[in-house]
């Protein structure tokens, strides 16, 4: 299958929302009270915010051939653990369709941690903070290993040089 990783523009909000309730909502419905409108509202000011100030907030979205929403993802910059001032890019969502073939989705989740990490260099930020609240996390964190992460938990950590390299002569 062919796709598309590209920031996401207000034109996405209704798909975004739509693959959180029929993904993901049961994750969360029996300690948070689901609000569709409030969720709406919240990408797109971040999705403003991106537009406005790139290195501020990433949302991105993959798209299909038939322009079919097959994942998303959305972090910040700008917040830091308690014990430390050390800057840290959040993620707050990486949500994938779960009707994809496995395969498919391991490597969107794959393409996140990239493009994640990819945008922590460009904004000289050399933290990554991933976490989950999903009941099955366990393949998801196992990607997050794979790629370097420290895994703590639900939570899990990547530490990168902001340095680009230098192309070998």
């Amino acid at each position: 299958m062919q796709y598309i990783w590209r920031p996401a523009t207000g034109l996405d909000v209704d798909a975004i929302v739509s693959m959180a309730e029929s993904h993901f909502q049961i994750e969360i419905d029996n300690i948070f009270k689901p609000e569709p409108v409030i969720y709406a509202r919240n990408i797109t000011l971040a999705i403003v915010n991106q537009f406005y100030g790139p290195l501020n907030q990433l949302i991105s979205v993959c798209q299909s051939d038939d322009n079919q929403l097959l994942a998303y993802t959305w972090a910040v910059r700008g917040e830091k653990a308690v014990w430390s001032d050390d800057e840290m890019i959040v993620i707050r969502m990486a949500h994938v369709d779960l009707r994809l073939p496995t395969k498919l989705r391991i490597k969107l989740i794959k393409d996140m941690l990239s493009i994640w990490e990819n945008w922590a260099r460009l904004c000289e930020v050399d933290i990554i903070c991933s976490t989950t609240m999903r009941k099955d996390q366990n393949a998801f964190l196992k990607l997050h290993e794979k790629c370097g992460y420290d895994v703590r938990g639900s939570y899990a950590y990547k530490k990168i040089s902001t340095v680009q390299a230098t192309p070998a002569n």
